[in-house]
């Protein structure tokens, strides 16, 4: 498979991990709950997952090109009809909302408990620092992702480089990768489909305007690939190096526990990254919901980005979990009938 790289492909792939990529990702939990925990079997979920963010993303973006849908509004219109679409529509936008919101707490937190800042100062930063990079537009979103995003991908790899060298196959012991016995079950295909589900439910608000935006078709096609590979070794990359830790699915944050084998510069470097990846993912949502929102009621760009983030601080402040441990499981069902759906597209009229 021979990927053509431009600035666009780059932009389209950056974006997509950036979007996907958040906290839980980045902590290592994320992948432990849906791949690591099945042991050395985690790695053929990850490569079924990373097969389906190739081609899920690609979909995506490519009905949004066909059919220059704005907002992921048009997009489950178009797939699901006026009502269907618009339910869809309004518990996505929901969780959206939600997800953004824990996303700024977070980013809160980790300037309170890690960086001794207050967190509602943190919050604010966040807030500023994407206003700032939306009042851009779409290449605001590029130029962030373009930066963000390579340098999350040389901190795993460094990490994983550090752990693994010297090399011993000692390193790739199937016990130590074994927490539970849970052998090859069932367990181990239908994570990673609805781990790639609920992704993809939030990642559609991002990748449908960048379909609809881009020139050329074959780029969608190539970053859409592109993309899905990073997320792939990147997942991997990952699962290898909370693998190392004995007990890993005990631990709230296995990534710390294996940058603690490393070098304590890590740490502060594992703190950037986390809220690089916050940052990117808070910039995306609210990007996504912004385009939402316009496809809908017209209003300023800038306005509609200032109404979002004010709002996403007061839910970050009063608390949103237990509405998201209940809509997370029923969005990556939607989802999951979305793809079904994305297996006969309709036909162009």
């Amino acid at each position: 498979m021979k990927l053509n790289m431009n600035k666009e492909v780059r932009n389209i792939a950056f974006t997509y991990v950036g979007t996907v990529i958040g906290a839980g990702f980045a902590t290592g939990k994320e992948i432990v709950e849906f791949f690591s925990i099945n042991g050395v079997y985690g790695a053929f979920g990850i490569l079924f997952a990373t097969i389906l963010f190739c081609w899920f993303g690609t979909k995506i973006m490519e009905i949004a090109h066909t059919y220059k849908l704005k907002s992921a509004q048009q997009f489950n219109v178009l797939l699901f009809g006026e009502l269907g679409g618009n339910i869809i529509n309004g518990l996505l936008f929901f969780v959206l909302l939600g997800v953004t919101s824990v996303m700024l707490s977070g980013a809160g937190a980790v300037f309170k408990n890690y960086l001794h800042f207050n967190s509602f100062i943190g919050s604010i930063l966040f807030i500023f620092l994407t206003f700032m990079v939306l009042r851009k537009g779409t290449s605001g979103l590029f130029s962030l992702n373009n930066t963000v995003v390579p340098i999350m991908c040389a901190f795993i790899v460094a990490v994983f480089i550090n752990s693994y060298l010297p090399f011993s196959f000692n390193d790739f012991n199937v016990n130590n990768m074994m927490p539970s016995l849970n052998g090859l079950n069932l367990s181990v295909f239908t994570k990673p489909i609805t781990y790639v589900c609920l992704n993809m439910a939030l990642a559609q608000a991002v990748l449908v305007p960048i379909g609809s935006e881009c020139k050329d078709k074959s780029s969608i096609v190539n970053g859409g690939i592109l993309g899905g590979l990073i997320l792939g070794i990147i997942l991997l990359l990952i699962h290898l190096n909370v693998s190392k830790v004995v007990n890993f699915h005990q631990y709230e944050i296995p990534m710390v526990e294996v940058i603690k084998q490393i070098h304590p510069v890590f740490y502060y470097f594992f703190l950037m990254v986390i809220l690089a990846e916050i940052f990117t993912t808070l910039v995306g949502n609210v990007y996504g919901m912004s385009r939402q929102i316009s496809s809908i009621i017209r209003l300023n760009n800038d306005l509609v980005v200032i109404l979002l983030l004010i709002c996403c601080l007061f839910i970050s402040v009063i608390g949103y979990g237990p509405l998201l441990t209940f809509l997370y499981p029923l969005i990556g069902w939607i989802s999951f009938f979305i793809i079904l759906t994305l297996l006969k597209p309709k036909k162009s009229s």
